[in-house]
């Protein structure tokens, strides 16, 4: 007697275990993909229509440089310029004469992030002379723009070259390289040149550059003709 009423005790417990695990269940139920489908996690809001990304016509940078995409034949048969209204919604600057737009563009470069809570761009200024340099924007979700800095540059006059070279090392830290190297002489197997190189270092917090350290190299370069 008493071993078939502990029989059915467990019996009892076994059925109401099973009634909560299907109460479980019908609580958090499995969501299966129909067959032959794919299921895809949610995805943040896209961006929206502030930027087009049919405007910029150089990939995203890992290292801001000019070259070659900078030169004269590619920005001007391959990169698009600002108009007037672009100038004023994307450098959110007062407007410039037409004569200046026309001697000193400004084109679409690279789009480096483009998220609904950040925008970041970089476009090319051309001084209308020898001299070139890229601009980084940044922008916030109301597309104000909170930072713009110079993050490149590239001028050649004569015998003179003058580059620098951008890089975030981090989130934190940007260096940028400028080197100006100017020719000193030139003989039948080899050129001689003068360059000059400065490293300089900043902090950046909140889209803020700040000059940390800069450091200065000298050296003489001769270089075999051709190279």
């Amino acid at each position: 007697m008493l071993n078939r009423q502990i029989r059915k005790v467990g019996w009892l417990l076994i059925g109401l275990c099973g009634a909560c695990d299907n109460a479980q269940e019908q609580k958090n139920p499995v969501i299966v993909a129909p067959s032959g489908s794919v299921a895809t996690p949610s995805v943040p809001n896209p961006p929206d229509d502030f930027l087009n990304p049919a405007w910029f016509k150089v990939a995203c940078l890992d290292t801001f440089r000019i070259q070659p995409q900078g030169d004269y034949e590619y920005r001007t048969t391959q990169l698009i310029q600002l108009t007037a209204a672009q100038e004023r919604k994307y450098l959110q600057s007062k407007p410039r004469p037409k004569q200046s737009r026309k001697e000193q563009p400004y084109y679409f470069f690279s789009i480096q992030r483009n998220e609904p809570a950040r925008q970041e761009i970089t476009v090319l200024y051309d001084d209308g002379e020898y001299f070139l340099q890229l601009l980084r924007l940044v922008y916030n979700a109301q597309h104000h723009l909170v930072n713009q800095e110079i993050v490149a540059a590239y001028g050649a006059d004569g015998g003179q070259v003058t580059e620098s070279v951008g890089l975030f090392v981090n989130s934190t830290r940007f260096h940028l390289t400028t080197t100006d190297e100017m020719m000193m002489g030139e003989d039948s197997i080899s050129t001689e040149s003068d360059v000059d190189s400065t490293v300089t270092t900043y902090a950046v917090e909140d889209d803020k550059f700040r000059k940390l350290t800069q450091q200065s190299y000298k050296w003489h370069k001769v270089r075999p003709l051709g190279r």
